[in-house]
């Protein structure tokens, strides 16, 4: 297992060095500069903000510049906010995105995956049928339709909740419900279907001749063998809800780090836009290597050809 985790520890960093080159490339591809406005500054003014941000160097040395200091800890300084470093902006949204995210994804699986099992568990049609007409519903509906509906009935219309921003947990609840709908979506099918298959395979049908409680066999041995899937698309559910916060924050004006990436692509403000989308994919990693833990720790044969040496046996 350690050997594992070191393997995917170095891929990581390895990942990480990728998608910032790709991003510096594709930054300095798109057309249009950090300084191009409207009204253009006086060529002299120009000369000297490009000087000063090194962006009149050729492309290989910027680059250069940009991972001496990204290996330092530095994401340089923001063209957008000239007093702040994109250290600052990040350290103060992050916080932000991390906790609507978490509460969206904790939120999102644990209550699609109660209704999932309870829907794969359970023989009544009605119960089964309303249900997955929930779950085809939340799968079938876009975050912003979903988001948008919510603020008109529940901040336009009832006046429950506030629409926008985020000054008290009130504020959050909204953002929160529609960042969760497609992690509910996901969880409910998969573990829907995967309680069904499992409850049908020969050792559970053993377990019951032998007299085990229904309460056991569906904890114990069904609901823990259906986790597996389930487990297997945390990252890509993360991937989705790091997609979703995007719109989500922009659609709230929610001060996370979807709302300042937005502005940031606008503005053509390139330490900013390479600082997000590096925390973005390093938080990615992470989580997915979480989920081989994970699995891992539940699958014991993962373990075993983690840990095998090379050209090893490895139990399967």
């Amino acid at each position: 297992m350690t050997r594992l985790l070191l393997q995917r520890l170095a891929g990581g960093a390895a990942t990480l060095l990728l998608v910032a080159c790709l991003t510096f490339g594709l930054l300095r591809a798109m057309p249009g500069g950090p300084f191009d406005r409207e009204h253009r500054l006086p060529a002299a003014i120009q000369a000297n903000m490009e000087a000063r941000y090194h962006l009149n160097k050729p492309w290989p040395q910027q680059l250069g510049y940009y991972l001496a200091g990204l290996a330092h800890g530095d994401l340089g300084p923001s063209y957008q906010y000239a007093t702040r470093r994109v250290n600052d902006i990040l350290a103060d949204a992050f916080p932000v995105s991390l906790l609507l995210g978490a509460l969206a994804l904790t939120l999102g699986v644990g209550l699609g995956g109660a209704l999932g099992a309870l829907a794969g568990w359970t023989q009544r049609r009605p119960l089964d049928a309303t249900l997955c007409g929930i779950g085809a519903l939340a799968l079938s509906t876009p975050a912003f339709v979903f988001g948008g509906a919510l603020a008109l009935i529940f901040a336009l219309w009832l006046k429950w909740l506030p629409a926008a921003r985020l000054l008290s947990p009130t504020h959050g609840i909204l953002p929160v419900l529609t960042l969760a709908l497609g992690p509910f979506a996901f969880a409910f099918m998969l573990l829907r279907t995967s309680v069904r298959q499992t409850r049908a395979l020969p050792f559970v049908t053993i377990k019951r001749s032998l007299g085990a409680p229904e309460s056991r066999i569906a904890l114990r041995h069904v609901l823990r063998n259906s986790l597996l899937p389930l487990l297997s698309i945390m990252g890509p559910l993360a991937a989705a809800l790091v997609t979703g916060s995007f719109v989500v924050e922009t659609l709230f004006a929610i001060p996370g780090m979807g709302k300042y990436f937005v502005t940031a692509v606008s503005n053509r403000d390139y330490p900013l836009v390479m600082g997000a989308t590096l925390v973005y994919s390093a938080l990615l990693i992470a989580l997915n290597l979480v989920t081989d833990l994970l699995y891992g720790w539940l699958d014991p044969r993962l373990r075993d050809i983690g840990s095998a040496p090379s050209g090893g046996d490895a139990r399967t």
